[in-house]
């Protein structure tokens, strides 16, 4: 073997991982892996690529050949616990990032990834020791930058926004070209004028930044800017140039998400309830449209005694892709080969709530009660009934201009929201939801209970009491402050959830009433 050769192929396949060039990484590095069936760091480099373009099951695959060769590779272990992770496979990935820990005991990438699982799931102290060990190992910028990222991450979602904004900070002194950190800034402050320190930073970042993932983000920043100074024209101007960016990048088809309704409406349209699983597992599902009040609605039931705030979870869909899945014929999308919602058997059932159950054991609560505020968890609410038929259905309804405007002025991490990117993809999936809740509310009736934001909003003590009514909880007045709640906040709201209930927020699209012109004639 040409060692010299060996090398020049790793560091041209790293340059290009570095520069984001994904699909030209898994291109060469399968070349490179027949060609070099010893070398793990490109079975490692194509991994990433893979995950980085959403395909983790295919990098867990690559990743699985590698621990083959070497079970004790640090790195090995240490991305297959990330892209678990991303799956959601918390327990597996936190055995794969302990194990790479106890090889080498100030690992920084495992300290790191097991830092923001911990936080992911809820445990604060454990991801603060863990990140904080992590920064303690950094020697290069670069990895500050990572680090502090995760840091700030922590705190903003803990409600620490001042020491938030000094990891951010920090961030921007190493990396100028870095927005990510600007655009978790631009959440957290208010800019009153246009001396803003903040805000001309941002402007002289304009002048700079080429490249399409960073501009996007500082455009979505000086949205947020403009909207404060109360200048919507040009908060408007830099949405839109970010949600082309972003459109561009997903690329989401409606006519995929289309046909997933109609089969969904298809399969349930006949009678099931007596098929269940008589699971008696206390689950509190928070849905609807994102930027609908999800968040506030948790936030208000998880600060009950009995009530564990799980978050954003993706459980139920893992769990339904996972058990339905096979039953799609090659070729056929997953609900295609389904008459009716009766070819699940009871066994099948079963292994659903197994599935979803086992992984609520990462959360380690002792609660009687746990929510799920997946929004799209409204595509499932038939078999969310069916796997838990105790389980509780809480749908955040809100005006939809006010909805729609909302997803439109945030930037939302991985690809799931591809719908908000664009004015007629956005009211194309409103109306589908909408359509979609409809026929779950004939099907369902009684068993959903429709919350209205503006109700809530207007006669919080009434609607609290009839939300907790309907969950089967008793009266609890920490309910009625869901801005002292101390559980994590990791959504899009984050900064506003911290603030007592306010009015504000409603009918907020009339700011920009006459840019939503088109968007008006889909859904309303």
């Amino acid at each position: 073997m040409d060692k010299k050769y060996l090398e020049n192929q790793a560091a041209m396949l790293i340059n290009s991982f570095n520069i984001k060039r994904f699909a030209e990484v898994v291109q060469k590095g399968k070349v490179l892996i027949k060609k070099f069936p010893n070398q793990l760091i490109f079975y490692n480099a194509t991994a990433l690529s893979l995950s980085s373009l959403g395909k983790n099951y295919e990098a867990l695959g690559i990743l699985k050949l590698a621990l083959d060769l070497n079970p004790k590779d640090i790195f090995v272990l240490n991305n297959l616990g990330l892209i678990n992770s991303n799956l959601n496979r918390n327990k597996e990935a936190r055995e794969y990032l302990v194990k790479a820990i106890s090889i080498k005991e100030n690992f920084m990438d495992a300290l790191l990834n097991l830092g923001n699982l911990d936080l992911k799931e809820g445990k604060t102290e454990s991801a603060k020791k863990n990140l904080y060990k992590a920064l303690e190992q950094s020697i290069a910028p670069n990895t500050d930058v990572t680090i502090n990222m995760a840091l700030g991450n922590m705190n903003q979602q803990m409600g620490n926004f001042k020491e938030a904004k000094n990891n951010y900070e920090i961030i921007s002194k190493i990396d100028q070209s870095n927005t990510a950190a600007d655009k978790s800034i631009s959440t957290m402050h208010k800019y009153l004028d246009k001396d803003d320190p903040h805000l001309i930073l941002m402007i002289k970042k304009l002048k700079k930044i080429t490249d399409d993932e960073n501009l996007k983000l500082l455009y979505f920043a000086l949205g947020k800017a403009y909207e404060d100074m109360e200048d919507y024209k040009e908060s408007f101007k830099y949405l839109r140039l970010g949600n082309n960016i972003a459109d561009k990048q997903i690329n989401y088809n409606t006519n995929n998400d289309k046909k997933l309704f109609l089969e969904i409406k298809r399969i349930f349209k006949s009678s099931y309830k007596n098929s269940t699983t008589n699971s008696k597992k206390k689950i509190i599902f928070i849905l609807g449209m994102p930027r609908s009040g999800t968040t506030l609605v948790e936030q208000i039931i998880s600060a009950h005694k009995k009530v564990y705030g799980g978050g954003e979870l993706s459980y139920m869909e893992d769990t339904i892709k996972k058990v339905v899945g096979y039953k799609a014929e090659e070729g056929k999308t997953l609900f295609e080969s389904f008459k009716n919602i009766k070819d699940l058997n009871y066994k099948e059932l079963k292994i659903a709530e197994l599935e979803y159950t086992e992984k609520l054991k990462s959360h380690d609560y002792n609660e009687e009660f746990i929510t799920d505020k997946a929004p799209l968890n409204f595509r499932w609410i038939g078999f969310i009934k069916l796997i838990f038929p105790n389980s509780k259905i809480i749908h955040c309804c809100r005006n939809s201009m006010d909805i729609c405007y909302s997803n439109f002025k945030n930037s939302f991490s991985g690809g799931s929201l591809g719908f908000c990117y664009n004015m007629e993809k956005l009211g194309n999936y409103f109306n589908m939801y909408k359509d979609l809740m409809t026929f779950w509310n004939d099907q369902l009736k009684n068993e959903i209970y429709n919350l209205t934001y503006e109700n809530l909003i207007n006669n919080k003590e009434a609607e609290v009491e009839r939300l907790l009514k309907f969950c089967n909880l008793d009266w609890d007045e920490k309910c009625l402050n869901p801005h002292k709640n101390k559980k994590l906040v990791g959504t899009a709201s984050l900064a506003q959830i911290r603030s007592p209930i306010y009015q504000s927020s409603i009918n907020k699209w009339k700011n920009v009433d006459n840019e939503l012109n088109d968007l008006k004639k889909i859904i309303l």
